[in-house]
């Protein structure tokens, strides 16, 4: 980045001094900066409301702006592409004190984060529940690659359901209890999807994450890897799973 182009950020973010000299003392240059500023503000704003609904329903309008504003004073952001903007947001949440009054805010907030990130993902071509038949036992002794879209989440208090019930409200009830419960956010083409989970599945992502191979994961999450019903096959079928590279020829 070039001197100007670092004046000119800093500007944008709040020290319109930084370019008092390349300015000078023209008004209409400085009106045209605070216009720019505004415009620029008001932009990042609205990104950040669009990539986080789902607090913003929680919070309301005037509270998610004031707290964006704060947010924004501290973390600027210098990515052009608004799509991702925010990454930082839960974690900044956690330590503003008007949001520790309220909380369920940072994981939903991390929830809506999980959205944006599968949305923008890596394309990756899944492991089919095909494929894995056709691997045979031979399967048990693989590890499973998790694709880069998968979202994985375990909450001691139903932050899911409060998440879903407002992505969803006419499809799921609104609770709030100190009640365990899983989410599974994932992009397996082109729309996001999310799936409540058992504590076992769960458990089974989270050691194939952690590159235990199938049947270990399996044993270590307290499931039968050849029930062809159970839940295994099921996580298969959603495509959760990267399809292995083929074998280099010899």
């Amino acid at each position: 980045m070039t001197a100007f182009h670092d004046d000119f950020s800093r500007a944008l973010a709040g020290d319109p001094a930084a370019m008092a000299v390349r300015l000078g003392h023209d008004p209409h240059a400085l009106t045209a900066l605070r216009v720019y500023r505004n415009a620029s503000l008001k932009g990042r704003v609205d990104a950040l409301a669009a990539n986080y609904p789902t607090v913003v329903q929680l919070v309301g309008d005037d509270w998610f702006h004031a707290a964006a504003l704060t947010f924004l004073e501290g973390q600027p952001g210098d990515d052009p592409v608004l799509a991702g903007f925010g990454p930082g947001f839960p974690a900044w949440l956690a330590r503003f004190a008007p949001a520790l009054e309220l909380p369920y805010l940072v994981p939903v907030a991390r929830l809506d984060r999980a959205w944006t990130e599968a949305h923008l993902a890596a394309d990756s071509r899944p492991m089919t529940l095909a494929d894995a038949r056709a691997a045979g036992t031979a399967l048990g002794g693989q590890v499973l690659t998790v694709r880069p879209d998968v979202r994985l989440f375990r909450f001691d208090w139903t932050v899911p359901s409060l998440w879903l019930a407002h992505r969803e409200p006419d499809n799921a009830p609104l609770v709030w209890e100190p009640r365990p419960e899983a989410l599974l956010i994932h992009r397996p083409e082109a729309e996001v999807l999310w799936h409540r989970l058992e504590p076992a599945e769960a458990d089974f992502l989270n050691a194939c994450a952690a590159g235990r191979p199938a049947a270990a994961a399996a044993l270590q999450a307290g499931l039968d890897p050849a029930d062809p019903s159970g839940p295994i096959p099921r996580l298969l079928a959603k495509g959760l799973f990267r399809q292995p590279d083929p074998e280099p020829r010899s």
